[in-house]
């Protein structure tokens, strides 16, 4: 070895340090390599292990067993979603824990695009009408009494009479719907009139004709006989036991040519409700002050007792009411408001409604009655009725207002 050569080798210490470092980096590449080939190993084990666990066979879902038609499954709450397509839906409902309830009968109408669900019950559905809390129940178009069962009642009903014609036509009546209009002729005087109710037969209403030939002038009964008679032909024309409360009681003279004659007493019976009148149901009665018979008849129950407002103390008092009729009446009539008086202000049940009509649960109200006139009504009494004003009893806004002139 040349001298230079020697000169140009690294020193002892510098080749031994090159040679560890080679050494390490050896070592180090070894420990990736196998680092790298643990690695693929693992991933392909997990491959095949997931290929041999996705190709097992899965057991088959439990068949859905469709409800019995013995039982409606009802289900609260519920989410529902429905899919529809040109012919076909399908709905899927998500539920709660359901209980089993006894099935309605129900047609589905199924249409392009909608779905029309519609119930049927053994009730027919009651129609809302335009009226305020009330709702009608369809009736039949014809009456349930015929024509001729309509004449057996008319006879019937005035055993006493003379013989003569009974004529009845169909009609419909503001206070009792549809009903047969009877008339019982002897020769060519009405002995009677009256209506008929066209769907149960009950006489609702009639009037007896007095014949003013040999009538004492005074009359023969007391007003508590003919009251007693009212009180008997009320019972025996109801059953059950009924909460009326007599709410007027005159006698009435026959006018004649001649001068009066005996003539009747006439007896008004009102509905009671809670300790409070009706306005529209209740009793009419007139009695005969010479025989004892009845003259007059008329007889309206037409709301059911749930009807009626469940009451709590009413806190509008009278001269309240009466301030705020008399008001409502000045923006209608303003220069008649000077000649207002008003005849009388009293807490009645507002139950007047349409025939055919059926009041809901507690939608009748207790309101204030003022009945008032003015100088255009008191000069046309035969014309023009009172006026009425309804007031809330217990907001003291007013109801309905009736002012004719």
């Amino acid at each position: 070895m040349r001298d230079d050569d020697e000169f140009n080798e690294p020193y002892l210490p510098a080749r031994y340090k090159e040679v560890v470092r080679k050494k390490k980096q050896r070592r180090l590449l070894k420990k990736i390599a196998i680092l790298a080939i643990a690695v693929i190993a693992i991933i392909v084990v997990f491959i095949l292990a997931s290929g041999i666990f996705g190709g097992s066979p899965q057991p088959s879902p439990a068949p859905t067993t469709s409800p019995s038609p013995e039982a409606t499954l009802v289900t609260t709450p519920s989410a529902t979603k429905t899919t529809t397509t040109a012919a076909q839906v399908i709905q899927t409902t998500i539920a709660a824990p359901a209980t089993m309830k006894t099935p309605v009968p129900t047609t589905a109408i199924l249409k392009p695009d909608t779905v029309a669900i519609i119930t049927t019950t053994e009730t027919p559905e009651p129609i809302l009408t335009a009226r305020a809390a009330v709702i009608t129940t369809q009736k039949t178009d014809g009456p349930k009494i015929t024509e001729k069962e309509a004449q057996a009642i008319a006879v019937v009903a005035f055993p006493n009479l003379p013989a003569g014609r009974t004529s009845v036509d169909l009609a419909t009546d503001p206070v009792f719907g549809q009903v047969w209009k009877f008339t019982l002729q002897a020769g060519t005087t009405t002995e009677a009139s009256g209506l008929i109710d066209a769907q149960s037969g009950t006489v609702v209403a009639f009037n007896r004709t007095i014949h003013p030939g040999g009538r004492p002038q005074n009359p023969v009964l007391t007003m508590g006989n003919a009251r007693q008679i009212a009180d008997s032909t009320i019972n025996d024309r109801n059953t059950g036991i009924l909460s009326i409360n007599m709410s007027d009681g005159r006698y009435i003279p026959l006018s004649t040519p001649g001068g009066n004659v005996a003539g009747t007493y006439r007896f008004v019976f009102d509905r009671i409700i809670q300790d409070y009148p009706c306005d529209n149901d209740g009793f009419i009665v007139s009695i005969d002050s010479v025989s004892g018979a009845v003259t007059e008849w008329e007889q309206r129950w037409e709301s059911p007792d749930n009807a009626f407002m469940i009451l709590d103390t009413p806190t509008v008092p009278k001269y309240d009411a009466i301030y705020a009729v008399q008001a409502k009446a000045k923006t209608i009539y303003p220069s008649s408001i000077s000649s207002l008086q008003v005849v009388s202000a009293e807490r009645v049940w507002k139950d007047g409604h349409a025939p055919g009509v059926t009041p809901r649960p507690s939608s009748i109200p207790l309101a204030w009655k003022v009945v008032f006139t003015d100088e255009t009504i008191r000069a046309n009494p035969d014309i023009l009725k009172p006026g009425v004003g309804w007031v809330d009893t217990y907001t003291g806004e007013i109801i309905d207002i009736s002012y004719p002139h």
